[in-house]
């Protein structure tokens, strides 16, 4: 019975966190042009660390170079040339598919 309370109280104090950011900035006009900016950069800052984590990291070793690499690599020059997400995870996804098979 206890754990469930854990669970219920931690999905209140969450709920309460999302919908207090709601509330106290209902107007966009009253956030400050710096928090706006900052928050912003959230979705990419985060999108980063999850890539740059799974770049370089392989279960708290670092990762040796390889078909995660060039993949990467391609993906970004792709992003650069065509400016298309879905084209850029499927050239990358394809690119490390082959890297794979070839055994790289």
């Amino acid at each position: 019975m206890r754990i469930w309370l854990i669970f219920i109280l931690a999905a209140i104090g969450t709920y309460a966190i999302r919908v207090s950011g709601l509330a106290l900035f209902r107007d966009e006009d009253r956030i400050p042009p710096l928090v706006r900016r900052a928050l912003r950069m959230i979705g990419p800052g985060a999108m980063g660390a999850i890539v740059g984590n799974s770049l370089l990291l392989d279960h708290g070793a670092w990762r040796p170079f390889g078909a995660w690499h060039i993949a990467a690599l391609v993906a970004v020059g792709f992003a650069a040339w065509k400016r298309n997400l879905a084209l850029t995870m499927l050239a990358g996804a394809a690119v490390f598919a082959v890297l794979l098979l070839v055994g790289f």
